[in-house]
Order: C-alpha cells, then sequence, then structure tokens
C-alpha cells in the first residue's frame, strides 16, 4: 500500500467528518481493493455490494459502546475517488469473531490521533 494512496484516504476522511467526530472515532482502513459487486458482510445476514473497486473505511462513532450503534461506511473508487458514504449501519464488518480485525484492517485514526502502531485496536487507552 502506498503512502499517497493512504494519505488520499484520510484526506478523505478527514475532510468529511467533522472535528468532534474525528476526536470520538476510531477510523479503520481495509487495505485491499475491493473489486465491483465484491460482498461485505456485516452480520452473518447484513451484507454490502462494493459498488465499483475501491476502498473500503469503517469509522466506529463509538468505540467504547456495545455494537447496535452508529457507524460509517466510505466506498471509495480506487480511480476516482468519488465516495459513497453509507451511515445507517450499526455494526463493523463481521468476520466470523467481532472481537478479531480482519488481518487487512489498519488503525488510521483513534480519537483523533495516529496510533502507535497500525493494529492498534485497543479501544480503552
Amino acid at each position: 500500500m502506498s503512502d499517497s494512496i493512504e494519505k488520499k484516504i484520510l484526506d478523505i476522511v478527514m475532510n468529511n467528518l467533522s472535528s468532534q467526530m474525528i476526536k470520538n472515532s476510531i477510523v479503520y482502513f481495509d487495505q485491499i481493493i475491493k473489486t465491483k459487486g465484491t460482498e461485505i458482510d456485516i452480520t452473518s445476514k447484513q451484507k454490502l455490494k462494493m459498488p465499483y473497486d475501491g476502498y473500503m473505511v469503517f469509522i466506529d462513532e463509538e468505540p467504547k459502546a456495545n455494537w447496535g450503534h452508529p457507524t460509517i461506511y466510505y466506498l471509495i473508487n480506487s480511480k476516482s475517488y468519488n465516495v459513497e458514504v453509507l451511515k445507517d449501519i450499526e455494526f463493523p464488518p463481521y468476520s466470523g469473531d467481532f472481537d478479531t480485525s480482519p488481518k487487512t484492517f489498519k488503525v488510521l485514526l483513534r480519537y483523533g490521533k495516529k496510533p502507535p502502531n497500525e493494529r492498534y485496536f485497543n479501544i480503552y487507552d
């Protein structure tokens, strides 16, 4: 993953969220390009379809709450960087275990700051 792609993704997030939301949330980035039509599992019964080849960003608006609260998904076109924003989803991407983040995920922002490492998923300190 090139730094310039990651910077573009982070710029999109920063330009579309309020400063308060950035301070309260954790921003996760799936580094793998998803092809058009790929199904993204949200729960065992809920799926999103990728509208184009692109990236997915998941924003947990209330990291310290249990699930069933507001989240934001950005589906970002890998060529044009156009964004589809989905806000009516209350769960993270599902990998079979809500306590385990997919290996392709990295944390871009954690409560408004870069995390100590890209796999720093601890929500509590």
